[in-house]
């Protein structure tokens, strides 16, 4: 049985009008506050380190200064990165059908989820490493160039499948509650079996549609913003960075979890055909 294209969506904005407002109070503290502290700070930190005036830094300078925003900067993005983890998982349990918490025991259920998370995640990046490094690292080191070119259009699609694969691992962790980073790797790659083509059909769908929304909505506010001075149309895009993060993970949370309903019932109507 396959992924469902129609079905999926129409859940996902069921789940959204459902739940929206205890989703938007996460997203909005957990979320857009720390997105667009980072987006205020960030840009005048880059500018300053990449050698103020310089009308065209180079490629060098570009590097140097993102090298140089990190090295000061890590402790903002992984702070951002936390509560981020932790608002999607929070938002997640409140998906549980079951269980219907309240806002402080999603946020508990979520910290108690949030090592799984980072373990799953830290595997994640190693499995999607494995083949940049056996195909186009270590023969690029060996001085095989032609071969390492070739490794790295195998590469691509290769990596694209893993990702398709490992799509539902925090799904997983969030909704059904896998503590096990492992495991839930595992049951994310069992659920997609047989739809990792749909899946990356829906999901290119997706990003396309949010690509054209992000640009109509960038120019509006742009518009907007460009009536005052830059410090006005910094603040704006900083504001306008936090809410595409918050709106962004409401509906990707969504989305995941009613990928993850549809395809949690497929695979029971499989194994029941099976047995």
């Amino acid at each position: 049985m396959k992924f469902d294209f129609d079905k999926g969506w129409s859940e996902a904005l069921a789940m959204i009008r459902s739940n929206f407002g205890l989703l938007a109070t996460i997203a909005g503290v957990l979320i857009f506050l720390p997105s667009a502290f980072a987006a205020i700070l960030f840009p005048d930190a880059s500018l300053q380190i990449a050698g103020g005036n310089s009308a065209q830094p180079d490629m060098d300078q570009l590097q140097a200064a993102m090298q140089t925003l990190i090295a000061e900067y890590w402790w903002l993005f992984l702070v951002v990165f936390l509560l981020t983890s932790i608002a999607q998982l929070a938002m997640f349990a409140f998906m549980r059908r079951r269980a219907s918490p309240t806002v402080g025991e999603a946020l508990g259920t979520a910290a108690g989820l949030l090592p799984s998370f980072v373990g799953a995640y830290i595997l994640q990046i190693l499995a999607l490493m494995g083949p940049y490094v056996l195909l186009v690292a270590l023969p690029a080191f060996a001085g095989l160039a032609p071969i390492a070119v070739v490794g790295a259009l195998v590469m691509i699609p290769l990596v694209i499948y893993l990702m398709i694969k490992f799509s539902l691992t925090t799904a997983v962790i969030g909704l059904e509650g896998e503590r096990n980073p492992v495991a839930a790797l595992r049951r994310s790659w069992k659920l997609t079996k047989g739809n990792s083509f749909r899946l990356l059909g829906f999901y290119l769908l997706l990003a396309v549609a949010a690509f054209i929304l992000f640009l109509i909505a960038g120019w509006v506010v742009g518009l907007v913003f460009s009536f005052g001075g830059p410090e006005t149309v910094s603040f704006g895009t900083a504001l306008f960075a936090g809410v595409v993060d918050a709106l962004s993970s409401v509906f990707m949370v969504s989305i995941f979890a009613a990928i993850h309903a549809q395809l949690s019932r497929l695979s029971v109507a499989d194994d029941s055909l099976e047995a």
